[in-house]
């Protein structure tokens, strides 16, 4: 076995290609415990059962799922190729993924979800493995905990949303292209790669951050290398996801950039360019640390750990790129990439767009964790293992908190059940807006017997429920349906319905609810 096939130690002399990577000072030999393969295998059960928690606690389409799950089941795997509607977007491989699964096994949740959680579990393993071969055993298992219990991975394990799935993908690339960064120079090598970068784009849209780092590193170490055969190879196999990339651009991504709707959702995360003042260097430091909360899921509702773990990330960054310069390269660039296309109002950079980058900046989180924790062992004997412990506890907690207060729990159906067994001839349903892709959903076989009234979305106009609510001046039963309640939303149309009459009844569920008017007296003003 050649070195580029194996796990590479950090603390020691390894021969790359034509470059030598620089010696270092031999760490403290690893306790067994940490260089266990048991307990690598340890985690990823513990992290595959965590995933499984939100798939079996069968929560409801929460919108955003709920939205894409209508492209789904009413358009044909065509159909899915175009623009879609409810101001969505997602990969072309993901949609036709996924299209797949619901016709096998149903359109219910378990079968929209089936795929983002198969998804999750193979890259969970798949950096398991990962790990072991770009960090020493102590690093490596870090690395691994904190990817295996991270709130928000675990979160989109269980969602119809292409997220985790960018994750998986990412952690694909870099464990395909691990030996090559390595330094090895196999043809076959290159044409593995060259094939898995070039399907990646089509499954998942920050795919093209990730090989434009891997390319890159291959590029650059090729060329300071003067190494021509791998310089080719490497610049063969760029060519290749690019061409890839420019179908799937042409094709499937072309219209995302131009949405106003994307656009103005996300407006405030894009990168200001040029930069005008102090505030955007601000802007930049807050989304940096922003990330290492969230999507990082280091930290959060408890306590915040984001600025000690974009330190812990640039020292681990500094101390690879002192022996495996290339991989250091591979794992920072996607991220520089990702702002500049965020500079182009093209790509936000923000929240779960960038989980992606997740796997990446834990590898750089633990191995500087590590290295400091070995420097301040010389200080106090315990002091090392509190810093560790205390990266850790920050994932623990939040996805313990996460578990217990789901953010996106939205149980529309358990209203609806509740609203069908009380509707009388002649009620009348109000719909909240923010319930209009879940409600629409789940009743798109059985729709409600009476006429329900969508409301519109305010869009900046707080006040547009209250021409709609008006208009059911008289009526006696008159039901106002809620769901992902936006702000203070359900409160001000509460109100304004309780200024026009009498709340008669209630129906309350996690994230949903139904209440029933008498607007009668709204008639006599």
């Amino acid at each position: 076995m050649t070195p580029a096939d194996g796990p590479q130690p950090l603390n020691r002399l390894v021969p790359v290609g034509s470059q030598t990577v620089a010696a270092a000072e031999r760490a403290p030999a690893p306790r067994s415990w940490c260089a266990s393969r048991a307990l690598l295998v340890a985690l990823v059960v513990l992290g595959t059962g965590l995933r499984v928690v939100p798939i079996v606690q069968n929560r409801n389409l929460w919108i955003d799922e709920a939205m894409l799950a209508l492209n789904l089941v009413e358009r044909t795997p065509a159909g899915l190729l175009e623009p879609l509607s409810w101001n969505q977007g997602a990969p072309a491989g993901f949609l036709l993924a996924t299209k797949f699964t619901i016709t096998a096994a149903g359109a219910s949740e378990w079968g929209l979800r089936l795929f983002p959680f198969v998804a999750s579990v193979l890259g969970l393993a798949g950096f398991a493995w990962v790990s072991r071969r770009v960090l020493a055993p102590p690093a490596a298992a870090l690395a691994l905990a904190l990817f295996a219990v991270n709130p928000v991975l675990i979160s989109y394990a269980a969602e119809c949303k292409q997220y985790v799935v960018d994750a998986a993908v990412a952690t694909g690339l870099l464990g395909v292209s691990l030996a090559l960064l390595n330094g090895a120079a196999d043809r076959w090598r290159h044409a593995v790669l060259a094939a898995c970068g070039a399907a990646a784009v089509w499954f998942s849209h920050p795919a093209a951050f990730v090989l434009g780092g891997i390319g890159t590193a291959l590029l650059a170490d090729a060329a300071f290398a003067r190494d021509r055969r791998r310089l080719v190879a490497a610049a063969g196999t760029v060519a290749c996801w690019l061409a890839s990339f420019v179908a799937c651009y042409a094709l499937t991504l072309k219209h995302l950039g131009n949405s106003r709707y994307l656009l103005d959702y996300w407006a405030g995360h894009f990168l200001p360019l040029p930069p005008t003042g102090p505030g955007d260097a601000v802007w930049l430091v807050d989304h940096v640390v922003d990330f290492f909360i969230y999507p990082g899921g280091l930290g959060g509702s408890e306590f915040t750990l984001g600025g000690l773990a974009a330190l812990l990330g640039l020292a681990g960054v500094v101390d690879l790129a002192r022996r495996r310069r290339p991989v250091a390269v591979a794992l920072v660039l996607p991220a520089v990439l990702a702002l500049a296309a965020s500079g182009a109002q093209k790509y936000p950079f923000a929240g779960r767009l960038l989980l992606f980058l997740v796997p990446l900046a834990l590898l750089a989180v633990a191995q500087g964790a590590c290295r400091v924790a070995a420097g301040l062992r010389a200080v106090h004997p315990t002091a090392g293992a509190l810093l560790v412990g205390l990266l850790a506890l920050g994932a623990v907690l939040e996805t313990s908190q996460s578990f217990k207060r789901p953010v996106r729990h939205e149980q529309i159906t358990e209203v609806l059940g509740e609203l069908r067994g009380r509707l009388r001839p002649g009620d009348r349903v109000y719909l909240y807006y923010g319930a209009a892709p879940a409600f629409t959903f789940y009743t798109r076989d059985t729709p409600l017997p009476v006429p329900v009234t969508f409301g519109t979305e305010s869009r900046g106009d707080r006040t547009a429920y209250r021409d709609e609510l008006r208009r059911f001046a008289g009526e006696p039963r008159v039901w106002v349906v809620f769901a992902h309640r936006y702000r203070d939303e359900e409160s001000l149309l509460r109100g304004y319905a309780e200024s026009l009459g009498e709340c008669r009844a209630e129906v309350l569920r996690p994230g949903a609810a139904a209440y029933l008017y008498d607007f009668r007296a709204a008639r006599e003003r």
